[in-house]
């Protein structure tokens, strides 16, 4: 019994040790694992950088794209001081980089203070040489080449190797083409993610910043292998990533290439500032080309800023007698001139103010056509007598004169029409002849596309659509048409500028089995003290139209400096002329050919 007893009292005490020992592990468990615990940690968030979309020309070339750059960064005190020889050469044949710069790296390695611990390897890398060092990366944590240490909040942590998005890249693969218009971006830091991101500073991509400017980067989150990759599971994504929109012009990469090689050869002639062509469908508005001789390498600008700036929108200038048809045009419209009338010329001599003006054409009489046709600046100046102050100034305006084009571009000009309040008679005679106003070679350009197409107004257009989350989007909404001239109007100013052509001051330009017409203008470049006795701007404006395709063509030579050429006749109007052989070889435009005669043959 007593032997019994002893038994018992033996195993509850053995129970009441069994219970107090698994109370300790309980207990120690629990304080462990609410305890900080110095492991690794293993959450991790990554991102993936959108880029800025495509600029896209209408033959589907790509003028401007982005790529991602990144970085190689390191953790100094995740590496042992012995292993680093060995890494930097595994990194130098991974990077597949030069023996200087592993050099460079080393150097900074050494100079490297102890503030930070994060050190930058490397940057600008593309993305072939980031996939290997990222496979690298992965090779080194895996074998344990990298140690663990505790960081600033107490945690302990493994940063190994780190191939880290750095930067987007803007690329123009096409160097000059479609500059100034194209533009161009500044980079600056998105403190969000820590990349270097693109903005649009000038032309297209100004303009259309929204569009082009990504949405939303990808964002992933979740639990890292052993190898430092993210566990992917479907709560890893936490948003989708949205790049910026694909934009498509109306620009045909060839034909602004050949326009430019045009001009450039044109220029090495003329000696000019600057030489700009533009070609717009007639009835849509589209720009099918937008040429500048001051072009530039939008990844690579030089010190003259006035070389980024659009010309052909931003520089306004006094046009000369491209003017004329408007003035013309208003005082027809309001029945100040009768059909089949003369006007007296004074055979080319005229007296204004304390000024002679003289005419090339001297006439003592002309018809109203050959006012046009020859250009005859006391034509138009005994036409301008005819109207008030009100109604000259309110004719300009319904051609948009003093008002912007429209065209997608940012920083366009208005231009600058005088006070009809304060306009003395010797400038309305002048203004008549395109002295007194400012406009630029958009306005002019739209303005005679009004010739061509029916005495409709459209606006200029460079960008056709964009194509962004799977669909295109037309941008048609942003294109306006207005009847500001009737019918038969710009029939009548349409038959006009084809005698200018045909008999008068643009003969040059005429070319078998198309319909040509337009003006030319030469006008001395206003200075602070007066007109350059030197220094012009010559143009021709005008259309060149088979039977199915119409196109406005505008022709602007800023300030040409070779002896005797600086008369739009020298200077603009062979251009006009290169310009429309151009549209024929490219098949934008064909040449009627002529019915065979027949003829019968007489037997003797």
């Amino acid at each position: 019994m007593q032997e019994y007893r002893k038994n018992r009292v033996s195993k509850v005490a053995f129970a009441y040790c069994m219970a107090f020992l698994l109370m300790l592990i309980f207990l120690s468990s629990t304080f462990f694992l609410t305890s900080k615990r110095h492991i690794p940690n293993t959450e991790k968030d990554q991102y993936s950088l959108a880029l800025r979309g495509n600029i896209i020309t209408k033959d589907n070339f790509t003028l401007v794209s982005s790529k991602q750059s990144y970085r190689a960064e390191i953790d100094l005190r995740s590496i042992n001081t012995d292993k680093i020889d060995l890494f930097l050469k595994l990194f130098q044949i991974y990077s597949g980089i030069s023996d200087k710069q592993i050099s460079d790296i080393k150097k900074r390695m050494q100079n490297h203070k102890k503030r930070s611990y994060n050190f930058v390897l490397l940057q600008e890398l593309d993305t072939k040489q980031a996939n290997h060092l990222k496979d690298l990366a992965k090779k080194l944590y895996t074998q344990g080449f990298f140690k663990a240490f505790t960081n600033n909040n107490g945690r302990v942590e493994i940063r190994g190797l780190s191939i880290i998005e750095h930067e987007e890249d803007r690329i123009y693969p096409i160097t000059n083409t479609l500059t100034p218009a194209i533009g161009y971006t500044k980079t600056i830091l998105d403190k969000n993610v820590g990349i270097l991101k693109n903005v649009g500073v000038k032309g297209l991509e100004k303009y259309y910043e929204a569009c082009l400017n990504p949405l939303q980067d990808e964002k992933i989150q979740g639990l890292k292998d052993i190898g430092g990759n993210i566990i992917l599971n479907s709560n890893s994504l936490l948003q989708r990533k949205i790049n910026g929109c694909d934009l498509y012009l109306n620009i045909f990469l060839k034909l602004q290439k050949n326009i430019e090689q045009a001009i450039d050869i044109r220029n090495d002639d003329l000696k000019a500032n600057e030489i700009i062509v533009g070609v717009m469908e007639s009835k849509s508005g589209k720009l099918l080309a937008l040429v500048s001789s001051r072009r530039y390498d939008p990844q690579n600008r030089g010190k003259d800023l006035s070389v980024l700036n659009a010309s052909a929108i931003e520089y306004g200038y006094e046009a000369g007698s491209v003017i004329k048809p408007f003035i013309f045009t208003t005082a027809l419209q309001l029945g100040k001139l009768k059909k089949n009338e003369i006007i007296n010329t004074y055979g080319g001599k005229y007296k204004l103010g304390k000024f002679i003006i003289t005419d090339d054409h001297k006439e003592d009489k002309m018809s109203l056509e050959e006012i046009i046709m020859y250009s005859s600046n006391i034509g138009m100046i005994q036409i301008a007598k005819r109207l008030s102050n009100l109604e000259i100034i309110s004719g300009l305006k319904i051609f948009k004169f003093s008002e912007k084009s429209g065209i997608d571009l940012p920083y366009e000009q208005k231009g600058e029409l005088p006070n009809h309040k304060k306009m003395r008679d010797i400038e309305k005679s002048v203004l008549s002849y395109g002295y007194g106003l400012k406009t630029t070679f958009m306005q002019l350009l739209a303005a005679y596309n009004v010739f061509n197409n029916d005495g409709v107004y459209v606006t200029p257009r460079l960008a056709e659509k964009f194509y962004q989350n799977g669909r295109f989007v037309e941008l048609n909404d942003e294109v306006k048409t207005e009847k500001i001239l009737s019918s038969d109007a710009a029939k009548t100013m349409q038959k006009i500028l084809i005698g200018v052509v045909e008999k008068g001051t643009g003969r040059k330009a005429l070319t078998q089995g198309i319909t040509l017409g337009g003006k030319t203008g030469t006008a001395r470049i206003a200075e602070r003290q007066g007109y350059a006795s030197n220094r012009y701007n010559s143009s021709f404006f005008g259309f060149a139209n088979d039977e199915k395709n119409n196109y406005t063509i505008g022709v602007l030579v800023r300030n040409a400096t070779k002896p005797y050429s600086y008369y739009a006749a020298q200077s603009a109007l062979p251009i006009f002329k290169d310009v429309v052989d151009i549209l024929i070889n490219e098949n934008f435009l064909s040449i009627k050919k002529e019915e065979p005669t027949t003829q019968t043959l007489t037997l003797r």
